[in-house]
């Protein structure tokens, strides 16, 4: 009788510090998508933006969504962890992520990888909140080599 119970026990205590799926309205958002050549945020600070998190194939995945905008980050664990996760384009090893940017003009949509940058988590044990700091450079392709996007994002989770 005792397995049992120590079974059921160590299970609801695994799922109470895990990642939950939830949508959440922020009053401000907390993404800039800041342009190096003339300073100008894609994202709007006072504006309201959409929190998404969701699994994708049991993979935990986070959107930021304002407007016909879309900050994307595709991370290789199913549960978060308090590291430091390396931006990839192709993410191979438990600590490196894949994250885009995208936008819809009309009925057309661009996806833009972010080609480099780091994604700092740590877990709060007093508040049981998840914090996530986004370092991040987007290559502008259309303009020279010197001319980029920077990511900067400080969000906290559920």
């Amino acid at each position: 009788m005792r397995i049992p119970i120590l079974f059921l026990v160590m299970l609801f205590s695994l799922s109470a510090y895990s990642q939950q799926d939830r949508d959440t309205v922020l009053s401000r958002c907390p993404l800039f998508i800041v342009d190096t050549a003339t300073s100008n945020n894609y994202f709007i600070e006072a504006r309201p933006a959409t929190l998404k998190v969701y699994r994708v194939k049991g993979n935990l995945t986070v959107v930021i969504e304002q407007k016909d905008q879309f900050f994307t980050m595709f991370f290789k664990d199913k549960r978060l962890k308090s590291s430091k996760y390396k931006i990839s384009f192709n993410p191979d090893s438990r600590y490196e992520l894949a994250a885009k940017y995208s936008f819809r003009s009309g009925d057309q949509v661009a996806y833009i990888d972010v080609a480099s940058g780091v994604v700092e988590v740590s877990f709060d044990k007093i508040k049981k909140l998840w914090h996530l700091k986004v370092n991040g450079k987007i290559p502008n392709p259309g303009v020279g080599s010197n001319l980029y996007f920077m990511v900067k994002a400080d969000l906290t989770l559920k």
